[in-house]
């Protein structure tokens, strides 16, 4: 089974920098942990995903938005429970406030 595509070699590849420039700016010895990650091979640090939505001024998610996807939905849903949870054991939880603006701002961004 393939890795989920990320987009990470893409928003480097519109720059025209190359591995070893990124490999440099994050301070590696090479850039072969670049490539891994841009293959999805290894999952990337943290560290990485900031160096990227520094450089490219683009959102994390954009640079897994296959996996943005299949996870969306879940997480909606799981939301949704919760707040009904909430709601049937303590009705005024500022939790539930939180949680619904929360699915706002997720259906809003993402169109669901």
């Amino acid at each position: 089974m393939s890795p989920p595509p990320n987009y990470l070699r893409a928003h480097r590849k519109r720059s025209s920098l190359t591995q070893a420039d990124i490999a440099f700016l994050m301070k590696l010895p090479d850039y072969s942990n670049i490539s891994r990650y841009e293959k999805g091979q290894r999952e990337p640090s943290v560290e990485f995903l900031l160096v990227y939505h520094l450089l490219f001024n683009t959102t994390v998610e954009s640079f897994f938005e296959t996996q943005s996807g299949i996870i969306l939905p879940g997480l909606v849903e799981q939301v949704q429970q919760l707040i009904d949870n909430l709601k049937k054991e303590k009705p005024h939880d500022p939790r539930i406030k939180f949680l619904k603006g929360a699915l706002i701002r997720i259906n809003q961004t993402n169109h669901l």
